[in-house]
């Protein structure tokens, strides 16, 4: 008696021969060409089932009257349902010489840009060129060997972004664990975890669970980390250049203020917006009034969130082990906050550490040297 593979994936999946999703409305998505299908461990992948019951055409190169799985690995019998070929691990299921295999690595041998779209993968993810602006990738361990550019990437457990990042005031990099950059400009960088940067950090947004350490120039943008800041070169870029630093609270809590703060600002231009077309006559009362009062509503709401939020953060508050430490130089108009304490630095100053004591922010030095 014949059957047929009947299989749970495109077995002839080719990445080079994408097409972009279909809308509702018709229209394609560039973006989206659904790159790979990610299968977790025991989802059924491939089955036999007698020829007769497909439903489907019939391809000649997967009927058999042998019931032999041509199983590789990361794949799994049960034996309970010796007619089920399951997923062994999480990962895409493929054809290789014949042999059906679960990778638990995806590897994009290629950029990443409208011809793969974005990726989204269930295991880890290796990217062998340059992550293009306006796209995005979501994956266990991401690893991207060229540059990225205007991008989000999501790495459920540890990012590396070999080739570095410029951001263009665009990109957002988070991980649930550590993030590591070779240099980093113009990004919003997010890790529960510690940050590492071995080049520049220059003009980011940073929140690092525990520690930021860069082995460059640390120069603008706002800077979060609950416990400590490593600059081995040159803390900020002189008063022209604002480069705040934060310790001592849970920086996701941070992170989800500066959130509410940039809803607020949208809120609030559009009460004034709304308020303005008001003032222009009465036959504009009935669409923007209830905009009018619904905006007020939210604004009402987000500082209300805004205010529970704090009491959280300080909640959060652990200051006696924060410290930031730079063996090279900082620049005057650096400013620095370890919980409530704050100290903008208004001198040339070299080989220095700032700690938290008695309320303030104060200035160690191993050399005691101090430049004019």
């Amino acid at each position: 008696m014949p059957f047929l593979l009947k299989h749970y994936f495109d077995p002839d999946w080719d990445p080079s021969k994408l097409k972009p999703e279909e809308q509702a409305d018709g229209s394609v998505d560039h973006h989206e060409l659904n790159f790979v299908q990610s299968v977790a461990a025991g989802d059924v992948i491939a089955e036999w089932i007698p020829l007769d019951e497909s439903s489907s055409e019939i391809d000649e190169r997967f009927v058999s009257d042998d019931k032999v799985f041509p199983a590789g690995r990361g794949t799994g019998l049960k034996r309970n349902f010796p007619d089920k070929l399951y997923a062994a691990v999480n990962g895409y299921a493929c054809y290789k010489e014949g042999i059906i295999l679960v990778r638990e690595t995806l590897t994009v041998r290629a950029d990443i840009d409208y011809r793969t779209g974005n990726i989204e993968f269930v295991g880890n993810i290796t990217i062998e060129g340059s992550v293009r602006g306006g796209f995005s990738i979501l994956g266990e361990d991401v690893k991207v060997v060229g540059q990225v550019e205007g991008v989000l990437i999501e790495a459920r457990n540890n990012l590396d972004c070999r080739g570095g990042v410029k951001g263009g005031k665009t990109a957002h990099l988070e991980a649930g664990n550590d993030i590591k950059l070779a240099f980093c400009e113009y990004a919003t960088v997010v890790a529960s975890n510690d940050v590492l940067v071995k080049g520049a950090l220059m003009h980011s947004n940073v929140y690092a669970g525990r520690r930021l350490a860069v082995g460059g120039r640390l120069t603008g943008g706002n800077i979060c980390a609950y416990e400590y800041i490593y600059v081995g070169e040159q803390l900020g870029g002189g008063m022209d250049t604002d480069t705040s630093l934060v310790l001592g609270y849970d920086p996701s809590l941070l992170h989800a203020d500066k959130k509410y703060n940039e809803r607020i600002k949208i809120v609030h231009a559009d009460i004034a917006s709304f308020e303005k077309i008001l003032n222009k006559g009465e036959e504009f009362r009935a669409e923007y009034r209830p905009k009018l009062e619904s905006a007020r509503k939210e604004l009402k709401l987000l500082m209300a969130l805004k205010v529970k939020l704090w009491e959280g953060i300080y909640a959060t508050e652990r200051l006696g082990e924060c410290k930031v430490l730079v063996p090279g130089v900082v620049k005057p108009g650096v400013e620095i906050s370890i919980g409530s304490a704050y100290l903008k630095v208004d001198d040339f100053l070299e080989d220095v550490f700032f700690y938290y004591e008695n309320d303030e922010v104060k200035i160690g030095t191993s050399t005691g040297k101090i430049k004019r």
